[in-house]
């Protein structure tokens, strides 16, 4: 295991010390998920916080007309789970599925708890990563409420360009929240010049 990508990620958001991190990275372990499996689904509660060191998942829920609707995808450097069902023990209202072969590191809810507890510098990260993360969530659903399709996907070539390539088109339109027909029409009147 290499673990270089969570101390970097940890010390992007937080100051956090290397000596605070060789007990912090003892508490977790490593899982290989291969592409396609899902790492957990809707319905079950989730029992595992992971973090990225490579590949590419995607969260979804079901939709009541029995669609799939991509949330989020999880790449190398960031945390996947769902933090409602994991903390409260409640059953997830999302699934998430390996799109490539993943290599993750994980913590269960006794470990998570133990290093909230017992390394301070963790519990500090959390409570500022949460925070990013609700302001980021209160920025994508304000995006996804206003925006057009054509201008979500404006925003995917400015934000994260490398997923025209690397994910399933099909994927993305699911993110965008359009067919895949849809989604090739928006390619199409959006080509660079």
């Amino acid at each position: 295991m290499d673990p270089h990508l969570l101390l970097k990620t940890l010390q992007e958001r937080h100051h956090f010390p290397q000596e605070e991190f060789q007990k912090f990275i003892l508490l977790f372990q490593e899982r290989f998920v291969p592409k396609n499996e899902l790492l957990f689904i809707q319905d079950s509660v989730v029992k595992h916080l992971a973090f990225v060191l490579k590949g590419c998942l995607r969260q979804y829920h079901n939709t009541p007309e029995g669609t799939e609707r991509t949330l989020f995808f999880a790449e190398e450097g960031w945390w996947c789970g769902e933090m409602d069902s994991f903390i409260n023990r409640t059953p997830s209202t999302m699934s998430m599925q390996a799109l490539e072969d993943c290599q993750l590191i994980y913590l269960n809810r006794e470990n998570w708890e133990y290093a909230t507890r017992t390394i301070p510098d963790y519990a500090l990260y959390q409570i500022i990563n949460r925070g990013r993360t609700v302001a980021w969530l209160k920025n994508r659903l304000s995006n996804m409420t206003t925006e057009t399709p054509d201008e979500k996907y404006r925003r995917i070539l400015k934000e994260s360009p490398h997923w025209i390539n690397r994910l399933p088109q099909y994927h993305i339109a699911s993110y965008l929240g359009v067919t895949p027909e849809t989604l090739s029409r928006i390619r199409k009147r959006n080509r660079p010049l």
